[in-house]
């Protein structure tokens, strides 16, 4: 049998241990709830002045290949996904069409040029037999001068008189039919340049056509993955072949939640993450804010004023440039996280949203 004291001893002893208990629980719940309202203080705080999000993607500018002229392709100088420099050829046509009718078009012109070198000699010689003309004319002048006084004074009979009305008035005709001529070979020749310039023109359209029949990069970038064309096969104008991404400028649309983006402006930088390069963070700026949500510019805008309506929160593309890198290329498409730094807009008055508010 247990003495009563020593019962009551060990009562209370077993009560202090719980209450110490207690005590450890209770702090230890405080603890655990400080850190984590810290915790969730942090990450909204972190979220309103670094606003990130994982709805983002790389993007490139790309120009769709289509050849400028008709033929059949005769060399194929490339391979699907291949990187080429700006000037390199990538395809050939057929040239000896194009050829035939270079050729062509250079006779006529050089044909052309011979005749206004023609009419050219032939107007010299109508110029000169107009002055023979004149001089005829002159001649026959004075003659009709000299015969006019020597009949005032019966020296000479009436009849050689006309002869020389006659001759003169022959000599006026001469004279105007010289002017004629030349007024007829200069409009010729006027006629003539407007051919050499249209025989010129047509020259020029085939020497393009010609030089079109070799595609070269327009820029440093790499070839699609789609490459539809052979050896061998027609194209025509406007047949769209394959694709090249232009390497020297990269972006990130990053979509934002509307609720995210009333800190974000032009010239912030960012942070971006791919998930084909885990740990590789990538720097980035800012470069503008689409003007209209995704939904908006949607093939079928979102009609909120029939039905039912349903709250749902818009995303607007915050386009982020990026610089592509050697050792981890860019690739047009890849997923990105984006994080950009809104603390700047405290010390660089430029950025900040309240001196510079953004225009609607």
């Amino acid at each position: 049998m247990i003495p009563f004291g020593l019962a009551r001893i060990r009562a209370m002893t077993e009560k202090d241990a719980m209450d110490n208990k207690n005590r450890k629980l209770i702090l230890a719940g405080g603890i655990l709830g400080g850190i984590t309202t810290l915790g969730l203080t942090g990450f909204f705080v972190y979220g309103h002045y670094y606003p990130n999000t994982p709805d983002a993607y790389v993007h490139a500018y790309t120009v769709t290949v289509a050849p400028y002229v008709a033929g059949y392709i005769k060399n194929i100088h490339i391979q699907p996904n291949q990187f080429v420099k700006k000037g390199e050829l990538i395809y050939e046509i057929v040239p000896d069409s194009f050829q035939v009718i270079v050729d062509q078009k250079t006779s006529k012109l050089e044909a052309s040029k011979k005749n206004l070198k023609s009419m050219h000699q032939e107007l010299q010689k109508a110029k000169d037999d107009l002055k023979s003309k004149k001089a005829s004319r002159w001649i026959v002048g004075l003659n009709q001068k000299r015969y006019a006084f020597l009949l005032d004074k019966d020296v000479v009979s009436l009849e050689k008189e006309q002869e020389l009305q006659a001759s003169t008035i022959e000599a006026d005709a001469g004279v105007t039919r010289a002017k004629a001529e030349i007024r007829r070979i200069s409009q010729k020749l006027l006629e003539q340049k407007s051919l050499i310039e249209a025989n010129s023109s047509e020259l020029g359209t085939a020497k393009i056509n010609f030089n079109y029949a070799k595609y070269f990069a327009p820029f440093d970038g790499f070839i699609s993955n789609k490459f539809t064309i052979r050896t061998g096969q027609y194209v025509k104008p406007g047949q769209a072949l394959f694709q090249i991404v232009d390497n020297s400028q990269w972006w990130v649309d990053a979509n934002y939640k509307e609720s995210q983006i009333h800190r974000i402006r032009p010239g912030m930088k960012a942070s971006i993450k791919l998930d084909m390069y885990p740990g590789k963070k990538f720097e980035g700026t800012v470069i503008n804010i689409s003007s209209g949500s995704g939904a908006y510019y949607s093939l079928l805008p979102p009609q909120n004023a029939t039905g039912n309506w349903v709250k749902v929160p818009q995303r607007f593309p915050v386009r982020i440039k990026i610089e592509q890198s050697t050792k981890h290329p860019l690739r047009a498409g890849s997923t990105a996280h984006s994080t950009v730094n809104t603390v700047q807009t405290v010390n660089d008055p430029s950025l900040n949203p309240k001196a510079n508010p953004p225009s609607l």
